[in-house]
């Protein structure tokens, strides 16, 4: 069966929007059954984004870090203003400019043959 997502074109002008902006992600990674495994959260300045990536400077606990994001502007939406509070390390954001999120599944292990 062929692969029916859409594929969107990348969108230069709001990409150049997202820089200087603080972004606050938050990536769920799943087992094959599609049981949470762990959550992550991180936050930041995005320095560069581009068709290559959209690179985060991270502040917090992750302060002196990157991150490079993939380039799917989709995943990316404005925050409404208030305190933002990360279960992972209990720093608390205040009004972010953009928020993202993943969900990231590992794949079903190989049947043996």
């Amino acid at each position: 069966m062929p692969n029916d997502l859409p594929v969107l074109p990348f969108d230069d002008e709001l990409a150049s929007s997202f820089v200087g902006k603080y972004i606050l992600v938050g990536i769920t990674y799943l087992d094959p059954t599609g049981a949470v495994e762990r959550r992550q959260q991180m936050h930041g300045v995005i320095k560069v984004a581009s068709r290559e990536g959209i690179l985060i400077s991270l502040k917090g606990v992750h302060e002196g870090q990157s991150w490079n994001m993939p380039p799917m502007l989709e995943s990316i939406q404005v925050a409404k203003p208030g305190s933002y509070t990360l279960h992972s390390t209990q720093e608390t954001i205040e009004n972010p400019d953009l928020l993202a999120s993943w969900t990231v599944q590992a794949p079903p292990p190989e049947a043996n043959h």
